[in-house]
């Protein structure tokens, strides 16, 4: 929910546009890879915020934010944002500004006309979007490592410890198993769910 609600203004403030494209598929991807070395700095116990914070007199010492699991979720959401945006986007293009304006027309204020008109129209974006983070999130392997630190367990790293670092090959594909089992088991059915109630997504 944390990348609808951030990808929402982005995908408004596209629509204003003349010509309401993204960038380039490519170089939001490889924004969203770099985004990790960026939170790295950032998140440092001597990092950018610490140093703010320390500067400004709100800590007395530095916080510990990298290698925590919030910092994981920080940038989780800071690499899956572009996937929302993207899901989002040939969505927001098919939603003519005429029903905005239909809406102001019989007196909806904007908000109003926003989460009558506009979110109902967007939902199957919503919904596929999510469905893509829920699958690259479950699947992440660089952000837990990098950011994360090695206290830091998450699924996908763990089959590469097994796999590579202890050689314990049936445990690793073990947990793949479960990793791709469970995957497919909330994927799939909310998949079907949402082509039975929108149709192709």
């Amino acid at each position: 929910m944390s990348d609808v609600s951030k990808a929402f203004p982005a995908l408004l403030e596209m629509k204003k546009q003349v010509q309401p494209r993204l960038y380039p598929s490519h170089q939001a991807l490889a924004a969203a890879f770099k985004a990790e070395e960026i939170w790295m700095v950032l998140l440092a116990d001597k990092g950018l915020i610490n140093s703010a914070l320390l500067s400004s007199g709100f800590i007395a010492e530095p916080v510990r934010i990298l290698y925590t699991g919030s910092a994981v979720v920080i940038g989780l959401i800071a690499v899956l944002l572009p996937f929302m945006i993207i899901s989002l986007q040939s969505v927001f293009e098919g939603i003519g500004q005429a029903y905005e304006e239909a809406a102001q027309t019989m007196g909806a204020p904007p908000w109003t006309a926003f989460f009558r008109v506009t979110l109902p129209l967007a939902m199957p974006g919503i919904f596929s979007g999510c469905l893509l983070c829920f699958v690259l999130a479950m699947n992440a392997y660089a952000t837990p490592v990098l950011i994360g630190g090695p206290s830091f367990q998450m699924m996908a790293p763990k089959v590469f410890e097994q796999a590579i670092k202890v050689y314990n090959w049936p445990f690793a594909a073990t947990i793949a198993l479960v990793l791709m089992a469970v995957t497919l088991a909330l994927s799939v059915p909310s998949s079907l769910a949402l082509q039975k109630r929108y149709g192709a997504l």
